[in-house]
């Protein structure tokens, strides 16, 4: 199996988030140290729509922290899009996660 290189994958969510205008330049930035890849923006009216893809494991505690950021002003879709290779330092850090005798994960 060694020989294969076998790799770690990842889902990676198709992401639509609208929010006013003010919040465009935090949303972009907080989409950016998400390991998310922004695809494009388009405004409507006072609108900002962003779209991006972003690793599933970075969007799990997203809508508080959307709340928080537009001021509840915000509101974002996603949907599975397609799956990723993980990058090497997050798959390193998962398998020596898992690498952790069971004792340890008890205490």
């Amino acid at each position: 199996m060694e020989q294969a290189k076998p790799c770690l994958l990842e889902p990676v969510m198709k992401v639509e988030i609208e929010a006013p205008d003010d919040f465009a330049g935090t949303l972009m930035g907080d989409l950016n140290s998400r390991r998310g890849r922004v695809q494009g923006m388009e405004t409507k009216g006072r609108t900002t729509v962003i779209n991006a893809e972003v690793p599933m494991a970075e969007m799990l505690s997203y809508g508080t922290l959307l709340t928080s950021m537009t001021q509840g002003k915000g509101s974002y879709h996603m949907e599975v899009d397609h799956y990723d290779i993980v990058p090497q330092l997050v798959a390193d850090k998962i398998l020596a996660n898992a690498k952790r005798p069971v004792e340890e994960e008890e205490e």
